[in-house]
């Protein structure tokens, strides 16, 4: 196992742990965004005897464990290993980054089976020896559409459903390779391969699909990976509030999936744990990771979708669509960050308590490296100093336009973009 300290660019996994200010985190990957319930529990409990107990869902679906320590994350890797959590080889679990839709085969709705494409991708990178090269965050999206399609996710590489079709988009470019299901994982890896070949003619070598095609066009790119195109813009789903509560698979509303919010991504062993259990008692007994800050039970009988809600709510996990927290994203902040200078979750729930929100989309960064989220919004809020700095409809990387906020001036702030 090897270790690295905070850098920009560069992402841990479960065999390259990270330093941070409460110790050291490591990312589980759920392969096709999925987690049986007995893995959960093991995972949790590990979490709490090896860690401190704290959990976040990312931006990419995966679980971050912190509070471990140099020998503890060896203790933890082992467990997760054990009960299929990841690749037992640091390159592969490196760039095994494959974000799918959650419901996959459940969703009868759905283009194709998005964890079925998914798993086969991941077979696919760990074969292919050439692509330990990528760089680790670079990503593969696979979304069957459905009823709770990847909603305003972006990767690397995408795959979606196109009306009946499939097809392979890059970031950055309208155009796509159309193929079936069988044929995906080879348009992958090609297109994956024709990244770093080309990437390696530039000096500064891209990180990401998106710097490549602004510096070379989509169409280079799908040349040098000998695939065909066509001109398709991209059919992202119309952007939702997250998922959270009872969404039916069918217009008959007797079985579908029930997700529960977590308050800024985070989320506590035991809690975890009692997911488990109830995903045993009222669902499929998995649980589905999403990029949303939600976790999905699936399988759940809308007769028994009230008493899940109930359940949920008591554990403090969020049920109602129109709670403000779901419209924040924050990132861990201080003290547990040793970048952050400001405490983020603890500000963020004072945002969302307060009546500044009011239809806003916010981003609470504690640093400038906006590790929780990449979009734009209404208001993003970066920490500096112990105060925040304030942009209006953008980005952490954006001029702002005030800085040196206290939190009280940036809620005011926020009051007076109300629509």
């Amino acid at each position: 196992m090897t270790a690295a300290i905070l850098r920009k660019g560069w992402c841990p996994s479960l065999l390259q742990p990270m330093e941070s200010g409460d110790g050291w985190l490591v990312r589980i990957k759920p392969r096709a965004a999925s987690m049986n319930a007995s893995a959960v529990r093991e995972l949790a409990e590990a979490a709490s005897r090896y860690g401190n107990g704290q959990i976040d869902l990312t931006a990419r679906a995966n679980l971050q464990v912190r509070g471990l320590s140099p020998a503890s994350a060896e203790a933890f890797a082992a467990i997760a290993l054990a009960h299929g959590l990841a690749a037992s080889e640091p390159g592969v679990e490196h760039i095994r980054n494959v974000m799918a839709s959650p419901l996959g085969p459940d969703d009868a709705s759905a283009c194709f089976d998005s964890h079925a494409v998914a798993g086969a991708i991941e077979d696919m990178l760990a074969s292919e020896m050439a692509l330990r090269a990528l760089p680790g965050k670079f990503g593969v999206l696979v979304d069957g559409g459905g009823v709770l399609p990847l909603a305003g996710v972006r990767a690397d590489i995408m795959v979606r459903s196109a009306g009946d079709r499939i097809a392979v988009w890059l970031d950055g470019s309208d155009l796509a390779c159309i193929c079936g299901s069988a044929q995906v994982p080879g348009v992958v890896c090609k297109l994956a391969r024709a990244f770093l070949a080309l990437g390696r003619k530039d000096v500064e070598r891209p990180r990401r699909m998106g710097d490549l095609v602004v510096r070379v066009g989509g169409e280079a790119v799908f040349a040098a990976a000998d695939l065909e195109t066509v001109i398709l813009a991209e059919r992202m789903h119309p952007a939702r509030t997250p998922p959270v509560g009872f969404t039916a698979y069918s217009e008959s509303g007797e079985q579908g999936a029930y997700g529960a919010g977590l308050p800024f991504g985070q989320i506590d062993a035991r809690t975890l744990a009692a997911l488990a259990d109830l995903a045993e008692r009222h669902g499929d007994g998995s649980l589905r990771t999403t990029p949303w800050r939600v976790l999905v039970f699936a399988g759940v009988k809308a007769a028994e979708a009230e008493a899940l809600g109930d359940a949920l709510a008591a554990l403090g996990l969020i049920i109602d669509a129109g709670d403000a927290r779901l419209a924040i994203q924050a990132c861990v902040g201080a003290p547990a960050c040793r970048n952050a200078s400001v405490q983020t979750r603890a500000d963020a729930a004072k945002f969302a308590a307060s009546a500044a929100m009011h239809g806003l989309m916010v981003h609470i960064s504690g640093c400038e490296k906006s590790c929780a989220y990449r979009g734009t919004a209404d208001i993003t809020l970066i920490g500096r100093n112990g105060r925040y700095d304030l942009v209006r409809d953008g980005r952490a990387g954006d001029p702002p336009s005030m800085t040196g906020l206290t939190l009280d001036q940036a809620i005011s702030a926020m009051k007076e973009r109300r629509p």
